[in-house]
């Protein structure tokens, strides 16, 4: 198996810290949470289009934010160590920039759910989707 080189190992731990690398990044379908595993997918896609959040549920993506955060940087110490594999920091990356995906949407709903953080909200829609847009003009042009 071939090791990942240093700067391969960089590159990627760089773009992970981006400001938009979880920008089309698949949300894991299954995440496991002390020994139980969650529809990460489905929950996040409910939450998503769920028109008011009880107290128990804001609490419970509180939880779960901390949870994904706390994975997404096991992959990143992960990813970092020397001893990783192309096809294990592959699975890792795309592991970690699902997380973020899910933390961002996450935060997006907490943040939605408190009516002086709409704005941010929607600065952040405007840069996904100016992000979006620069993309598909990049895969038009190549």
């Amino acid at each position: 198996m071939e090791r990942l080189s240093v700067s391969e190992r960089e590159k990627l731990l760089h773009e992970l810290h981006g400001y938009m690398a979880w920008v089309g990044a698949e949300i894991p379908y299954v995440f496991e949470i002390d020994g139980t595993e969650i529809p990460l997918h489905e929950l996040v896609w409910r939450l998503i289009n769920k028109k008011e959040l009880t107290e128990a549920e804001t609490i419970g993506i509180e939880s779960l934010i901390r949870a994904l955060e706390e994975k997404e940087a096991c992959d990143e110490t992960a990813l970092a160590k020397e001893t990783t594999t192309r096809e294990e920091a592959e699975c890792l990356y795309k592991e970690a920039s699902g997380l973020l995906r899910a933390i961002m949407d996450l935060k997006g709903i907490e943040n939605e759910a408190h009516p002086d953080k709409d704005i941010c909200r929607k600065v952040l829609q405007k840069k996904i989707r100016d992000a979006r847009g620069l993309i598909k003009f990049v895969d038009d042009v190549v």
